[in-house]
């Protein structure tokens, strides 16, 4: 019971975080966020480390997940590897592979011998999989849910974003968004709006699309959804 409790929190606080950013970027894009004052660029910041702390959840979800089934072509898997390679002499260390008369593993007192602390997973496969629902979601989105205050087509829908299908293409999304949530922080809007329009779409539409599904989706964990005071 209690790791069913933890799992809806957890899905409560990843649904809330998606909503906070996305309010925010819709603030700034709609220039309600006067910049300078410290008070407001110290709530920017947290914002937005909270939104990269999230994606870092994913992409560590993500390097948990792939397989190499699902990849099929070489050049595919020669591009996740070439982004998700692990430094082996830290890993080495880490996991107590080298030998033991040579090298010391960090977190272990020289003549002592303890055992290594084992590093649990605890919610990157939950973030990776709500990123991953909440991409495929974004083309069917409702109008009505649909904020983003530059759209310059017409209506208001998503249905033109593709959705992911293979790794390579979910590693590359989830990179782009990493970049936008980083330009956010040093770019002005209409600049930002200018340079990277179809990006920031995406990357304000995969907050959204995260917000909305959190807030419907709740009930599936047998709980009424989160009351906001």
């Amino acid at each position: 019971m209690t790791s069913k409790i933890d799992g809806f929190y957890d899905f409560v606080a990843i649904g809330e975080l998606a909503d906070t950013t996305r309010h925010f970027l819709c603030l700034n894009l709609e220039g309600d966020i006067r910049r300078g004052s410290q008070g407001v660029d110290r709530v920017a910041q947290l914002v937005l480390q909270q939104a990269r702390d999230y994606l870092s959840r994913v992409r560590e979800g993500f390097v948990l997940s792939v397989r190499t089934d699902d990849v099929h072509s070489r050049a595919e898997l020669g591009y996740l590897l070439e982004r998700v390679l692990f430094d082996w002499e830290e890993l080495e260390v880490e996991l107590r592979l080298g030998d033991s008369s040579t090298s010391t593993p960090a977190g272990v007192s020289a003549g002592r011998e303890e055992p290594a602390a084992t590093q649990r997973v605890k919610d990157q496969l939950l973030a990776f999989g709500m990123a991953v629902v909440a991409l495929g979601a974004l083309p069917r989105m409702p109008q009505t849910e649909i904020t983003f205050p530059r759209n310059y087509r017409p209506g208001a829908s998503y249905s033109d974003i593709p959705v992911p299908h293979s790794p390579g293409e979910l590693l590359h999304r989830i990179e782009e968004l990493e970049e936008m949530i980083w330009q956010v922080g040093v770019t002005e809007p209409d600049e930002l709006v200018r340079r990277h329009y179809d990006p920031l779409r995406r990357m304000y539409g995969f907050f959204e699309s995260s917000a909305w599904l959190a807030k419907n989706d709740s009930r599936l964990f047998g709980h009424p959804p989160a009351r906001h005071a």
